[in-house]
């Protein structure tokens, strides 16, 4: 009777086998790893990017709405915060209380395109400087009481204020007034690397600086991007305004930086704004 030799692996092979497979099984979850670190990476510098970019869009599309001469920034402040005061509407003007025997006309203008009440918003005519927007004494600046239409179908709305004076010392060159609503500040806050929106905490003659609108805010406070990196100290300021000239409007200098958490990788938007806005 034939006897039949029974074949199968040594230990020897086995071993050679289960050393294989744990090597082709590194290589296959380091290729996956290696890929999910880039999708990560990839992801990652996306949502910065986009975040970036919304912000800046939004604050471009503020500044350009924003009253002439309005915006400002504080370089005792290192510049971390750009206040203005946003346009709610404007219109022309066909009369308009002034010094001397007219100081006591209505101010009748052009009735603007908007939806909004006006009551309560200031009303501003040939405000050229700060002072004249954020300043104690209201000579450009009034607040506006009440508005109505003189004949609906004449297309005019008398606006009646209580400031005193009752009168503007001058007329605007273009005829033009515009109605304004609460400031608007944007402040780099350095200790949370973050960007805020500041809302409704009323006119001041002198700038807040960021930490004074933190500690002291009762108004709207949004974050608008976050994984700012700016260094402040290094002259990397985030804003910069640039007065009008013969040659040119009103020009705001926009510089953020980001960088994501524990990656050596910046990103750095310079953008420039243009506020064809004047008096």
């Amino acid at each position: 009777m034939q006897r039949v030799k029974t074949q199968g692996y040594t230990l020897v092979e086995l071993v050679i086998v289960i050393i294989l497979l744990g090597i082709t099984s590194t290589f296959i979850f380091s290729y996956i790893g290696f890929g999910t670190r880039i999708y990560s990476d990839v992801a990652g510098r996306e949502q910065l990017v986009s975040q970036s970019r919304f912000a800046v869009e939004r604050l471009t599309r503020e500044l350009r709405n924003a009253l002439p001469r309005s915006i400002r920034v504080l370089p005792g402040d290192l510049q971390r915060c750009i206040e203005f005061v946003p346009i709610i509407t404007s219109s022309s003007y066909v009369q308009i209380p002034k010094a001397g025997p007219s100081a006591g006309d209505d101010f009748i203008g052009v009735l603007p395109q908007t939806n909004s009440t006006l009551a309560g918003e200031y009303l501003f005519v040939y405000a050229t400087n700060a002072n004249f927007i954020y300043g104690n004494t209201p000579l450009r600046r009034k607040t506006i009481d009440s508005v109505s239409n003189n004949v609906p179908e004449d297309g005019l709305i008398t606006i009646d204020y209580s400031n005193t004076p009752s009168f503007f010392p001058t007329d605007s060159p273009a005829s033009r007034y515009y109605v304004g609503g609460q400031p608007v500040s944007w402040c780099y806050n350095a200790a949370t690397n973050s960007l805020e929106r500041y809302q409704g905490y009323g006119l001041n003659v002198s700038q807040l600086t960021q930490t004074a609108l933190q500690s002291s805010f009762s108004g709207t406070r949004e974050i608008m991007a976050v994984n700012m990196d700016n260094d402040l100290n290094n002259n990397q300021l985030p804003f910069r305004v640039f007065e009008a000239t013969l040659q040119r409007s009103s020009l705001v200098q926009i510089d953020l930086r980001f960088r994501r958490s524990a990656e050596n990788e910046p990103l750095q938007i310079l953008h420039e704004v243009h506020v064809p806005n004047v008096p």
